[in-house]
């Protein structure tokens, strides 16, 4: 089976080796060395053209095409799991992924288990991010809430794609954190990269990626030394607002890998989109509601703010 992927350079990106820049961008579907033999071998494009070397190093705006022979983890099975559509059209639909649902399937994961497998029974998705990995244009973790786009043609793909290198994409989380922040806002612009002690983590780096995080502080919980963040990342990298935010003391409640208190849920919501439609060029915004688990904590926090027992009136 055969997939093709296009990849476009972010100003920040430039001046990486070809080979380097590639393989972290396609993360884990294809090895550096076989990214390499696929180069010498003229199987890559670079702005429509073959002849690249491994020593290239990548502008600003250079377009990558590459296909994959993709060897397949696990097959799709269509599921009957119920899910939340925000909205829908002949080109893309949003939904609200709930706490605990992984995006697609992959190693590990129990087949007919994800949101894209719920989604086939429902409707086509494109297939451009290989058939994995079916609508797929962007990701937010298995214990993250809320918000997730998806291509049902595979020129939406591509355009939305564009969208989110271009960071055109405007995204807002809710993030419930241990320690009450001293500002009312602020920007955490730090590498974030691939931890070498645990390959699923990932950390503060100096070869990491750029990533940049603005926050804003929402509402404080003083009694239990915990605060609502509104979080916008700038940049998609994985696990991005949770390594940022840990890095300046403020850990996510909940959040095992990063931190070793436990907790119902991770509480991370991924709350609005705003972007501007591929085909029809409107601007388009769309929000969750906080799930009942996350309402209900916020609730708590707050009766405990207020010095009232939960039974009290």
């Amino acid at each position: 089976m055969e997939h093709s992927i296009n990849i476009f350079v972010e100003p920040i990106d430039e001046g990486i080796r070809v080979d380097k820049f590639l393989t972290t961008q396609l993360q884990g579907q294809i090895s550096r060395t076989s990214l390499q033999a696929m180069i010498d071998q003229g199987e890559i494009l670079c702005n429509g053209k073959t002849g690249i070397q491994q020593k290239y190093r990548v502008r600003r705006g250079d377009h990558f095409a590459i296909t994959l022979r993709e060897k397949i983890a696990c097959g799709l099975t269509a599921s009957c799991t119920s899910v939340k559509i925000i909205y829908e059209d002949e080109f893309l639909l949003i939904v609200d992924k709930p706490e605990g649902m992984v995006v697609h399937p992959g190693h590990g994961v129990e087949p007919g288990s994800t949101l894209v497998e719920a989604l086939l029974s429902h409707c086509p998705l494109s297939m451009a991010a290989g058939t994995n990995r079916p609508g797929v244009v962007h990701r937010i973790d298995q214990a993250t809430s809320g918000l997730v786009l998806l291509a049902k043609t595979d020129a939406t793909y591509w355009q939305l794609t564009r969208l989110f290198a271009e960071r055109q994409v405007h995204k807002v989380y809710y993030a419930l954190v241990w320690g009450v922040p001293h500002l009312r806002s602020g920007t955490i612009e730090s590498p974030v990269g691939r931890s070498s002690r645990d390959r699923t983590a990932m950390c503060i780096c100096s070869k990491g990626r750029y990533a940049l995080t603005h926050w804003s502080l929402k509402e404080i919980f003083k009694n239990s030394h915990k605060a609502l963040l509104l979080c916008e990342p700038k940049t998609g990298r994985t696990h991005q607002i949770r390594v940022h935010l840990k890095s300046v003391g403020y850990l996510i409640v909940g959040d095992l890998k990063y931190g070793k208190i436990p907790d119902k849920r991770l509480y991370l919501h991924a709350y609005q989109l705003d972007f501007r439609h591929p085909t029809t060029r409107i601007g388009m915004t769309f929000q969750s509601d906080l799930p009942t688990s996350f309402k209900d904590e916020i609730q708590r926090l707050r009766v405990l703010e207020s010095g009232l027992k939960s039974g009290d009136p």
